[in-house]
């Protein structure tokens, strides 16, 4: 035991020193940055900074050497230095102070936000946060080596990482936050729409499991913008959060503190891509009651998951039972019997679960008021293979990204596979390739479809089943057929899983956006004089942009137009539907609406090599703008970007 102490504490000391460096590698970036912009020279405040900084690197490496002679770890040094109950308060104050630095320096509280724009400033912020702040939690804890201390505090930096990119959503400005964040709202109303908008409204043909729960606030009656936003950012959050929790339920870690960090790790690992929250309700029932012994009862929650799957994108729809036969690979042995027999359960929960899952789509559609037509986008879109490469879309491109995220639980994965490779049958391992493969290339696919390609959410499946078998390999939980397994977990592997997710959203991190909330109500003002005008002399408002001005009342007495909203018509745009569109074009030279309220009608042509969202942009453009200005003619521009259309009294042609 005492040698294996030693050989942590020099592995310890050997991380550390690899931190220091990168904390000094950013320091000098950042350095340079701050002498490029000239603030050495005309503030003294600054330069205090960098002393502070400079000084920093000092006591980082005093702490190292001391730790070096003394054959022991700056934590236990200090334990053994300094009393327990001034020890953990000094932990508890220089864990939360420098867990937080990484978070305060990113969100645009401190002047000049610019410096910590590029990776490696803020590569600096995040080591030192580490180093030092899971050296006091090592403090708070008596964690003699410090290996929790630095994971945790790494995951604390995530979390606040995370906060401050879903909290400031958390707005009661009156206009969408986004290109199409308001939106999403408008179609959770949709199930209420009798009592909001006076009529019956078609359901949304895109999403409807994610509108459902968008839909519940609207059961409470009626409530204020700021707070369907704060449910959708619970929502985002603590779905995260329970699909973590339900995984780490069934995983041997006996040690609470280990838990809470591994759920925590669990909820940073999905928002990477991030996971979405409805389609997470297809996981969590299966992690929390699959039973291998009871077959019948995990073929229950199969179907009623797949009954949710059905109504979420038709990548998911083999997820329940899939996600079932997974546990089952990992969990039951095959002993002796022959693989067709092994797998029946198995093919049962596939097969039955994807036929529920159809079944409940087409049921949906029939409620839905919407023609079967309208679901048939997936299957007609684009594809820009380009987008798995770094693109102005996505500059780091889909496949560096997937593998930064993938990496460390790939070394796991590989080497304990190949250390344990015969003592489980070759039936299991094949069934494991082949659902982690099937959902990765799967994901590929979705992801480079015209309207994707920004992200890597699109193998969220993929993302649900590699932290699975990751965590089973790395917490002894799966079960061998022969010996028992011989895991490989090192600790460094570990800290570099632990540390990429934060890495990751640190990396996307920016500071706080401040919306000017007096412009916006001022351009409502403006939209709610044309609309309320129009509608007194009989006419007819569409919104394509900005609807849910009058789902929330914020605009009132105007009857509600369901035709053409921004999500669909965008879709229908990319997915080239002729039966939508030419709907479309035929009201658009009827004049049908007096009155149109839509985004700016910009009809600039723009370049994939250059641009991000090109194809997007250019589909919008050629199938939406343009039609639009032949009929319609733009009256006012307000400064929320937001267009007042009127018809043209004569048929004019426009051309970009």
């Amino acid at each position: 035991m005492k040698r294996k102490n030693e050989q942590h504490q020099r592995l310890f000391l050997v991380i550390s020193l690899m931190l220091g460096l990168v904390f000094v590698g950013g320091l000098v970036h950042w350095a340079q940055t701050v002498s490029g912009l000239g603030f050495f020279v005309i503030s003294w405040k600054w330069r205090l900074g960098l002393g502070g900084w400079i000084g920093l690197a000092i006591l980082w490496a005093g702490l190292l050497i001391t730790a070096y002679f003394h054959d022991i770890t700056p934590s236990l040094w200090l334990q053994r230095t300094i009393t327990s109950r001034i020890a953990r308060f000094c932990g508890f104050v220089i864990a939360m102070g420098f867990m937080m630095i990484p978070v305060v320096a990113i969100s645009g509280w401190l002047p000049h936000p610019e410096v910590w724009e590029a990776f490696p400033a803020r590569l600096m912020l995040l080591s030192a946060g580490i180093f030092f702040g899971g050296m006091g939690i090592s403090l708070v804890t008596n964690d003699e080596i410090g290996w929790l201390g630095w994971i945790g505090s790494a995951l604390v930096s995530g979390i606040g990482f995370i906060l401050l990119q879903y909290l400031p959503g958390i707005s009661s400005y009156p206009l969408s936050l986004g290109w199409s964040e308001a939106s999403r709202y408008y179609y959770g109303s949709l199930f209420f729409a009798r009592r909001i908008y006076g009529v019956s409204v078609p359901l949304s043909p895109l999403h409807p499991a994610r509108y459902m729960l968008l839909a519940i606030p609207f059961a409470l009656g009626h409530l204020p913008l700021w707070v369907h936003r704060f449910w959708q950012i619970a929502l985002w959050l603590g779905m995260s959060l329970a699909t973590s929790a339900a995984l780490v339920k069934r995983l041997p870690i006996g040690n609470r503190l280990a838990r809470f960090w591994a759920v925590i790790w669990g909820a940073l690992f999905l928002l990477q891509g991030p996971v979405y929250y409805h389609l997470t309700l297809c996981v969590i029932p299966v992690l929390l009651f699959f039973d291998a012994k009871k077959p019948w009862r995990t073929l229950l929650v199969v179907l009623i998951t797949s009954l949710w799957a059905g109504v979420c994108r038709i990548n998911w729809f083999p997820v329940p039972g899939a996600l079932a036969i997974f546990l089952w690979l990992l969990e039951e042995p095959i002993g002796e019997q022959p693989f067709y027999l092994y797998y029946r359960w198995p093919l049962i929960f596939g097969v039955l679960g994807l036929a529920v899952a159809f079944a409940a789509q087409a049921v949906y559609i029939t409620l839905s008021g919407q023609p079967s037509w309208m679901y048939e986008s997936t299957f007609t879109s684009d594809l820009l293979w380009y987008r798995l490469l770094p693109s102005p879309t996505y500059p780091i491109g889909i496949i560096r990204g997937i593998v930064w995220v993938s990496l460390p639980l790939w070394i796991l994965i590989t080497v304990n596979g190949l250390r344990n490779f015969s003592r489980i049958s070759i039936w299991r391992w094949a069934g494991i390739a082949a659902i982690i493969m099937i959902f990765f290339v799967g994901g590929l696919v979705v992801s480079v479809k015209i309207g994707g390609g920004s992200n890597i959410h699109n193998l969220d499946a993929y993302l649900i089943f590699l932290m699975t078998i990751g965590a089973y390999l790395v917490t002894h939980r799966v079960v061998a057929d022969g010996r028992s397994l011989q895991v490989w977990r090192p600790i460094p592997v570990l800290l570099l899983l632990a540390f990429l997710p934060v890495g990751w959203h640190m990396y996307f991190a920016h500071p706080i956006m401040r919306l000017d909330e007096k412009i916006a109500w001022q351009d409502v003002e403006i939209l709610r004089d044309w609309a309320q005008k129009a509608t007194a002399q009989g006419g007819r408002v569409l919104f394509i942009n900005q609807r849910h001005l009058l789902t929330f009342g914020i605009i009132q007495g105007v009857p509600l137009e369901p035709e053409y909203e921004l999500l669909v018509l965008m879709e229908m745009a990319m997915a080239n539907n002729s039966r939508y569109l030419g709907r479309f074009y035929n009201d658009l030279e009827q004049r049908k609406f007096d009155v149109i309220i839509v985004g700016t009608p910009n009809t600039p042509i723009k370049d994939p090599a250059k641009d991000a969202f090109a194809e997007e942009n250019n589909v919008w453009v050629e199938r939406v703008v343009l039609p639009l200005l032949r009929n319609y003619k733009v009256a006012l521009v307000l400064q929320s970007d937001v267009a007042v259309m009127v018809p043209r009294i004569e048929d004019i042609t426009v051309s970009p």
